[in-house]
């Protein structure tokens, strides 16, 4: 019994010493509309986020801006930060999350609350709440740089062909989906979800289409002059 517990014990201490921090990442990207909004950057969270990120110390970007290439290419080396809203009938409680590139959380923030009984005044009061547990924290980047690990769950698989290929596009995750980018980078399509892990809608200035998974690779399906047209797609995931 003595040994079942004290092996819990190693374990939980080894989980506790590979616990990644805010201070293992430089970049944060927000997404320009939260879950429990009606849309892009209502009440200005969506800014305010940013700016309070920014003000922390974080290099902070949209999830819909063009990010630097070495953001591009490594996609791990970023956080996720999102806001969420808390049920409660008295006030208007939000608390701001962090996730990694698998979806896994890092860190939280206290509850931020407002009495305010206009929206307008009580978001974005009950977001700042919330940031100063952050800032009493503290945040300051400690230099490292995480990669993807070689299995990650619930993440589609990218085609085989090396990352050195002149036609290969980066995925950056997106609310719903991710943004394909070229090496300069260039948002060159967007894909959305569906139920299937196989199967992404497609987005772009010019198309409307579908990415299909087959045969581990990426095609993309869509019409032009009435006639269908397939192409394959390289991309890193």
């Amino acid at each position: 019994m003595k040994k079942n517990i004290l092996i819990l014990f190693l374990f939980a201490s080894l989980s506790a010493l590979a616990q990644r921090s805010l201070n293992d990442y430089k970049y944060a990207i927000v997404p320009v509309k939260f879950n429990f909004t009606n849309e892009e950057n209502e009440y200005r969270l969506n800014t305010i986020t940013k700016f309070n990120l920014t003000k922390m110390g974080f290099e902070a970007f949209y999830d819909n801006e063009n990010l630097p290439l070495e953001i591009a290419t490594e996609r791990c080396s970023r956080v996720f930060v999102n806001v969420e809203k808390v049920s409660s009938l008295m006030a208007t409680k939000l608390v701001v999350v962090f996730r990694d590139c698998e979806n896994k959380e890092i860190n939280r923030s206290d509850i931020g609350s407002s009495k305010a009984k206009e929206y307008r005044l009580a978001y974005p009061e009950a977001l700042n709440n919330a940031f100063k547990s952050l800032f009493t924290i503290g945040y300051n980047y400690n230099g490292k740089v995480y990669k993807a690990e070689s299995k990650k769950a619930e993440t589609p698989k990218s085609s085989v062909e090396p990352e050195n290929t002149p036609n290969m596009l980066f995925a950056q995750p997106i609310s719903n989906g991710y943004q394909l980018v070229d090496r300069t980078p260039k948002v060159v399509f967007k894909i959305f979800k569906t139920s299937h892990p196989d199967y992404f809608t497609v987005q772009s200035d010019t198309i409307n289409g579908a990415l299909i998974r087959k045969n581990n690779e990426w095609i993309l399906e869509y019409y032009k002059d009435d006639k269908p047209v397939s192409e394959k797609l390289l991309i890193k995931f």
